[in-house]
């Protein structure tokens, strides 16, 4: 089962399966706006976590899937992504963090999410951090990170857990939204 619609969602487990996999994405960082004279910087990768999370037959197992962060315009900062992941009923859970948004003043790039399997065995990587922007009234913006991995079992779609493009210099430019994050589950 895959999810990339963000919100919250059910997933149940079959009959016999007491083990599920998960991977998870976190939403990417949005990125800050330009101005003259400096481009905004690129927003953080979501954090990716790969986890073995018990379950019950038949008992819910709580999905939720991040918004990226939204980019900004007006001198301001890119907003933080959400988190994506999974949680059972004993509170055991997987998680991808989401990535910060870049920074308008001073240029910095946002730093890249975190995974974390709670409770649970696993794997996580960091995203890659957002680049800064420049002092320049015709530099375009901060590149977005990109997440540390493509998926295992199926890879995510190409914009889940990116970071934002920071605006360019110049006039009020608004920074890219980041990447929603993504979740997928399999026994």
């Amino acid at each position: 089962m895959d999810y990339d619609d963000p919100g919250v969602h059910l997933f149940v487990p079959p009959a016999n399966v007491t083990t599920v996999f998960v991977q998870a994405w976190g939403g990417g960082g949005g990125g800050a706006s330009g101005f003259n004279p400096v481009s905004g910087s690129g927003g953080g990768a979501g954090g990716f976590a790969w986890c073995v999370l018990p379950v019950q037959p038949s008992t819910p197992v709580t999905v939720f899937v991040a918004a990226g962060g939204v980019g900004q315009s007006g001198e301001s900062d890119g907003l933080v992504g959400g988190n994506s992941g999974a949680i059972n009923s004993l509170g055991n859970f997987a998680a991808g963090r989401g990535g910060l948004g870049g920074k308008f003043l001073p240029p910095a790039g946002g730093a890249g999410g975190m995974g974390e399997c709670n409770g649970i065995q696993g794997t996580v990587r960091q995203g890659a951090d957002g680049s800064p922007g420049t002092f320049s009234n015709t530099a375009p913006g901060g590149l977005g990170g990109r997440p540390a991995v493509d998926g295992i079992i199926q890879p995510a779609p190409a914009s889940a857990g990116t970071g934002g493009t920071g605006g360019a210099a110049g006039a009020d430019t608004t920074g890219d939204n980041g990447g929603n994050g993504y979740v997928v589950i399999w026994w």
